[in-house]
């Protein structure tokens, strides 16, 4: 099944993680030894929201709802393109008249 793209940009103000993974081992003596924890040690994932039109609210929610959460897509920030899908809870807020915000999470996943 091919990837598809997450289209839409988010608002300004999205915050990144970045997780670094690493493997630790110490000794008796007080030395510790550190290694990288496989080849894609360094995940990122981001807390994001888009305030549009309901229509559009209602179309990215339904692709974040299509994923579940497992199946990846493509998403672009700051003009690198990398593979997230969604975790944890997807929250919609209604903030005036037929304006909406969609806020979630995402996390970089890596395709073999």
């Amino acid at each position: 099944m091919a990837l598809r793209n997450f289209t839409w940009c988010v608002n300004a103000g999205a915050t990144q993680d970045t997780q670094l993974v690493t493997n630790s081992v110490k000794f008796g003596d007080g030395y510790e030894q550190l290694s990288s924890f496989g080849i894609n040690n360094t995940r990122t994932s981001w807390q994001v929201a888009k305030t549009a039109y309901l229509a559009e609210i209602d179309a990215i929610y339904d692709f974040l709802i299509e994923h579940k959460g497992v199946t990846p897509f493509y998403l672009t920030i700051n003009e690198v393109t990398k593979t997230y899908r969604t975790e944890g809870n997807i929250n919609r807020a209604h903030v005036s008249g037929n304006v909406w915000q969609l806020s979630f999470n995402l996390k970089q996943v890596f395709i073999p």
